[in-house]
Order: structure tokens, then C-alpha cells, then sequence
């Protein structure tokens, strides 16, 4: 089955275009699949894995940007519209770099980076970041980046301020998108530092070194 998209048109296994109509519809009566050859049920099986994963991020991005859009968030009105309960709620947020308890604690905030093989500083000066904690991590943009910014493979040096409270950070379009090394910190990005490593937003945020 072909359906049109913003007037882009894919190809869509039947079974699965009627369940995503269905769901748009918020019709509550699931249909079983019409395919029955194991193959067709398998092709099926693997196409819906890989659509539900994609939205299952695209979930959990819009979550944490909502979350960060302000100090004062409702999180009992997200939880309900994730059907998520609020432990399973706090889980998701803290896995993008948001606070369990907004009241506690704030986020820890990458704010500029150094190149490690040339030894220079990006957005900052030295002074900006004289006593500030950091972390290294090497550059690994996903390949669905368009422009490569010249930081790929390179190890950096990124230089973050611990606990800045949320109204303060300003996430904004970075909110859900973290640094995470083995061993530090989870760190959210300014909008310079995601510009300036990643250039176009268009990054995989399934990757574990950079959300």
C-alpha cells in the first residue's frame, strides 16, 4: 500500500498501513494482520520493530523537550500522556540528562569543548572555563549527518557546568539530545555546542556518545 506523507509517498506493508491508520484514528479495536505466509508475517513483524523504535525515540525526545520547556512542567500531565507511571517516567528523563526531582537538582550542562590534538577551544575562552569540570569523549556523529563538521573521530575535551537549573539552561531544540562517557557524567548540550559538533540536527540519538 503507498501512502502520501506531506506529499512524499512510501511504499507500506498493507497490515501496517491500516494499524498506523487505525492508531491515528485512536480506534481502540486492534485488527489481526490479513498476511499468513511466515515470511510476509516476518517482513511485517521487522518493519513494525523498526517503526516503533523510531517513534518510541521520537517519544522520548518530544518527553524530555516538553519536560525542559519550563522549571515548572506538569509531570503528572506528561506521565499520563506517555501512559508511563512516574517512576518509569523519572527513568526515561534522567536517561536524557533531566532531573528526577526537578526541586533537587538541575542538569550538568556541556558548554564548550577542546580539540585534544590541536589543543584549542571551542566557544569559550580560557578564562570562561578556568575551574569548570570536564570529561573527553571522542566525536561520533551519526552517519545521517549531511555536512560533517571536521569533528568526527577526533577526541574532545568538553567542559560543563554541574547542575544548572533548567530555567537557567535554556535547552530548547537540544533538550533529550546528552554526552554520555563510560564513566561521568550525563551531560546536556547547549545549542552552540550541538551546532557546532553535529551541524545539521539531523543526528541518531539512539548512539551513546552522542543524543
Amino acid at each position: 500500500m503507498r501512502i502520501s506523507i506531506g506529499g512524499e509517498q512510501v511504499e507500506v506493508h498493507d497490515d501496517l498501513a491500516r494499524a498506523l491508520l487505525a492508531a491515528l484514528r485512536g480506534e481502540r479495536l486492534v485488527e489481526p494482520p490479513e498476511a499468513s505466509a511466515f515470511d510476509d508475517l516476518t517482513a511485517l513483524v521487522a518493519c513494525i520493530s523498526r517503526v516503533t523504535q523510531h517513534l518510541n525515540m521520537v517519544k522520548e525526545l518530544a518527553m524530555s523537550r516538553a519536560d525542559a520547556s519550563d522549571s515548572y512542567s506538569n509531570r503528572r500531565a506528561l506521565g499520563q500522556a506517555a501512559a508511563m507511571a512516574p517512576s518509569q517516567l523519572g527513568r526515561v528523563l534522567e536517561g536524557h540528562g533531566l532531573p528526577r526531582d526537578r526541586r533537587a537538582g538541575g542538569v550538568d550542562l556541556a558548554v564548550a569543548f577542546r580539540t585534544t590534538d590541536d589543543g584549542v577551544l571551542h566557544l569559550a575562552a580560557e578564562e570562561d572555563v578556568a575551574g569548570l569540570p570536564s570529561f573527553t569523549l571522542p566525536c561520533d556523529p551519526a552517519q545521517t549527518v549531511v555536512e560533517p563538521t571536521g569533528f568526527a573521530g577526533r577526541e574532545l575535551e568538553f567542559y560543563y557546568r554541574p547542575q544548572v537549573p533548567i530555567a537557567v539552561a535554556d535547552l530548547g531544540r537540544t533538550a533529550g539530545y546528552t554526552l554520555r562517557p563510560e564513566q561521568g557524567p550525563i551531560a546536556c548540550l547547549t545549542e552552540q555546542v550541538f551546532d557546532k559538533l553535529f551541524g545539521d540536527p539531523r543526528i541518531d540519538p539512539t548512539r551513546p556518545n552522542g543524543r
